[in-house]
């Protein structure tokens, strides 16, 4: 039984600040304690994918800021198989198949405007205000399921602040969470016990993937349309030039995509929206 994770860090146990996440020096000492929490929390759900029975399990490093470097610098359960995302045209997950019985995210945060979320945003932080999937507000938790749902994968467990497992508990009931810690402004959480965090984590996952059969892929049917409002109009000037992207507000664009795998990529010279 193959599981496969994707990690992020802004919802990790032990991080409380953005240079955690973003410091520009990779030296910063910081960011270096921001990719040792990566390390723990992640490997916590290693380990309880295959309490749960995984025989095979897989790992991105989905952090942007990361490159993808982060495990070589901090270790990660050899156990796991660690894949890349690769920007291609759709974004591919090296390892996620239909074989996949379901997929887990750690370290997740709340969607961009969430009142109580810490670092709540979409994608681009402080850059987008709202990201709309068929006219309803969905965050990168949200991605994640579409494109695993393109191959009838269920998301099974998350990890990250209280607003993000409120959030996964409405958008998608079957979902369990674990939460990290509690958001008292944009900036400024209250961190819960990492050791009883990371304890719950492990334990949390095996149970969710024993509860599997309940899981359902989120599917939509195509095409699917696409909303993104951003914090101001230049952002959308240029998305708006492109075929296929209309222009709804100053600040607002949207386009279609035939295929939930496109969740991930932007409107640009290489990739039209379908018509």
């Amino acid at each position: 039984m193959k599981i496969c994770i994707v990690t992020d860090m802004e919802g990790l146990a032990g991080v409380s600040d953005w240079e955690q996440c973003y410091a520009t020096d990779d030296q910063d000492p910081r960011y270096a304690h921001g990719l040792t929490q990566l390390a723990a929390d992640t490997n916590a759900t290693v380990a309880g994918c295959f309490d749960g029975g995984a025989s095979e399990v897989v790992v991105w490093d989905g952090h942007g800021r990361n490159g993808q470097k982060a495990f070589t610098r901090v270790a990660l359960d050899p156990r796991a198989s660690l894949q890349r995302l690769q920007h291609a045209l759709p974004i591919r997950l090296h390892g996620l198949d239909e074989s996949t019985a379901g997929v887990v995210m750690v370290g997740q945060h709340a969607m961009a405007g969430t009142i109580g979320g810490f670092l709540d945003h979409t994608q681009c932080p402080k850059e987008i205000c709202r990201f709309l999937i068929n006219g309803e507000e969905h965050g990168e938790m949200s991605q994640f399921a579409l494109h695993a749902g393109a191959y009838g994968v269920p998301l099974l467990h998350v990890s990250g602040d209280e607003a993000l497992c409120t959030e996964a508990q409405r958008l998608f009931p079957w979902v369990a969470s674990t939460p990290t810690k509690r958001g008292l402004g944009w900036e400024t959480c209250e961190l819960y016990p990492v050791d009883d965090v990371r304890a719950r984590i492990q334990r949390e996952v095996a149970q969710a993937i024993g509860r599997r059969s309940v899981a359902q892929p989120w599917q939509l049917a195509t095409p699917i349309e696409i909303t993104v409002e951003f914090g101001w109009s230049a952002f959308a000037d240029k998305l708006a030039a492109i075929p296929g992207v209309r222009r709804l507000h100053a600040r607002t664009v949207s386009w279609k995509i035939s295929d939930p795998r496109f969740i991930y990529n932007w409107p640009s010279a290489d990739w039209h929206p379908a018509a």
